[in-house]
């Protein structure tokens, strides 16, 4: 049987992705609303991340092949499309909160935000006597990560595309890199809360969790032997990529948590999505991840992350702080959901149309998601 894992010129929509997405955000969410002590909500960003650069790759090594080129004022351009019409609304309900509750607001609390410099401001920027008044602006720090990442991971993908082995060397590269600058954080300046939130937040420390995604849509499609994805779909490979998973969730020492579990956390997903997407004998988990109710998660994963949080800070403000009392979720919940889905159908959708006339994959009839360009194979038995 030929089996490739060769990307190819059209559009080909994966709903287990979203669903993956879908089960990161409700990962995130759940966390936030106060079950933080069980649910590992800094998992479901690094999934996000992770999600994040296989897509993107994906569309790029596309691009390449239909065109021979990125046009990268079309792929910035999409991105601004893609993330400012939601993040403006969440900016202007959050000025306006701060307004009416007599908080002060900093104008770099905006001007991080709308600028993606967040994750450094919360730490070196804010004053600590306004901290509180700029909560709402803080959930957009992974933002400015992925943002940061983008700004140079098309010129990168331009510059040695067609030197597969290269790009992808530079990749790990990078990726060892991240690592090694966290051990040296938490070896030179200690495990305290400053080089924790540093390890946590900062791009330079994170930005692996986006390079693995990237790495394996790489591996993926220039594998013409399929070697790699065979090795994924070994249920010897699964479990112990899922037993790596669940050790970096289980083993609580400060140090591995704050350097090498980002690491394994990378190696295992980078095991598991490949296996999962296009594996026949984990077929009923892709169709578990592919259910319409996860999918639709999925789809609205971007503005439930801006505004369940918008919901969280304003539960905290009128209600209190103590998180799964009955007034607090009744609070903050309905709102999150509410704004959610006035972002997604108000603003998302509408954009989404504009970006498909600057190339983007995005399909704009009633009630389809966005398209993804995956690989191809078939799957594996």
């Amino acid at each position: 049987m030929n089996l490739t894992t060769n990307a190819l010129a059209g559009k080909s929509y994966v709903p287990a992705l979203d669903g993956f997405r879908g089960l990161a955000i409700l990962i995130v969410v759940v966390s936030h609303y106060g079950f933080g002590k069980w649910i590992p909500g800094g998992f479901g960003v690094t999934l996000f991340f992770f999600i994040s650069g296989f897509l993107i790759t994906r569309l790029l090594i596309a691009e390449h092949y239909k065109t021979q080129q990125i046009d990268l004022k079309g792929f910035y351009l999409r991105r601004v499309l893609r993330l400012y019409p939601a993040l403006l609304m969440m900016v202007i309900l959050a000025i306006g909160f701060s307004l009416s509750t007599g908080c002060g607001l900093q104008p770099g609390d905006i001007l991080s935000t709308l600028f993606y410099y967040r994750n450094y401001y919360m730490l070196y920027g804010v004053d600590a006597s306004a901290f509180a008044c700029g909560r709402m602006f803080n959930i957009t720090w992974s933002l400015a990560i992925e943002e940061h990442f983008y700004l140079f991971f098309p010129l990168l993908f331009i510059a040695l595309y067609r030197w597969p082995k290269v790009l992808g060397s530079v990749m790990f590269l990078g990726i060892i890199g991240a690592l090694a600058w966290r051990i040296q954080l938490i070896t030179t300046e200690g495990l305290n809360e400053i080089t924790m939130f540093k390890t946590y937040h900062f791009t330079e420390t994170r930005l692996d969790a986006i390079m693995y995604g990237c790495l394996v849509s790489l591996i993926l499609h220039h594998d013409r032997s399929e070697r790699f994805l065979r090795l994924t779909i070994s249920p010897v490979t699964l479990t112990i990529a899922v037993g790596m998973l669940l050790f970096t969730l289980l083993y609580r020492d400060d140090f591995f948590r704050e350097t090498w579990r980002y690491s394994i956390q990378g190696v295992a997903l980078s095991l598991i999505l490949p296996a999962i997407l296009y594996g026949k004998t984990y077929m009923s988990v892709k169709n578990w991840l592919s259910q319409p109710k996860l999918v639709l998660i999925g789809k609205f994963s971007y503005s439930l992350y801006l505004f369940h949080w918008v919901g969280v800070v304003v539960a905290e403000r009128l209600v209190g702080g103590e998180r799964l009392t009955a007034t607090w979720l009744l609070t903050a919940v309905p709102l999150g959901l509410v704004l959610s889905v006035i972002s997604y159908y108000g603003v998302e959708k509408p954009t989404a149309r504009l970006r498909k006339r600057f190339g983007s994959t995005v399909e704009t009839a009633p009630g389809l998601p966005e398209a993804h360009l995956s690989t191809k194979p078939t799957a594996l038995r």
